[in-house]
């Protein structure tokens, strides 16, 4: 219940909102198109469903790099 009423919280909410909004940001500053677009979508949903952005923002944090990798390397080999 009480965790329930944690992240259902505004405050939750908005917190997971600009956590994924800004590594989405930050992909993108970076020139990684698909995981910045990704993330700011997972952003416009993390508004609704707070542990989804908490999730999301964990799992970018841990393997973060090797999704970028994953994703430049899919960029390269297109070009």
């Amino acid at each position: 219940m009480v965790l329930r009423k944690l992240l259902g919280s505004k405050w939750s909410r908005r917190v997971s909102l600009v956590s994924v909004a800004l590594n989405g940001v930050r992909a993108l500053v970076r020139g990684n198109r698909r995981v910045g677009a990704l993330l700011i979508g997972i952003a416009l949903l993390a508004y609704r469903w707070s542990p989804l952005g908490i999730a999301v923002t964990l799992l970018y944090y841990r393997y973060g790099d090797r999704i970028s990798a994953l994703a430049t390397a899919s960029n390269d080999s297109e070009a």
